[in-house]
């Protein structure tokens, strides 16, 4: 048996096993790291949050700090 529970809506979480890992991880996750402001612009439900979530954990694991607005 699956132990996967699907989720309609809001951010996944950062380990979540749907999230498909694309080239804009790496992008956002470079320019931030080098200290650049950046926009994620997308349409609605295309994953910009789960992008959001899974780079700033990234970001924490070495180190940076994160703040919300």
């Amino acid at each position: 048996m699956n132990d996967y529970d699907y989720q309609a809506g809001g951010s996944l979480t950062n380990n979540a096993p749907s999230y498909v890992c694309r080239q804009a991880d790496e992008t956002l996750y470079n320019a931030l790291g080098a200290g650049e402001f950046c926009y994620v612009l997308n349409s609605r439900q295309m994953g910009k949050s789960s992008l959001l979530v899974r780079v700033i954990h990234r970001l924490r694991q070495e180190g940076y700090i994160y703040i919300s607005r």
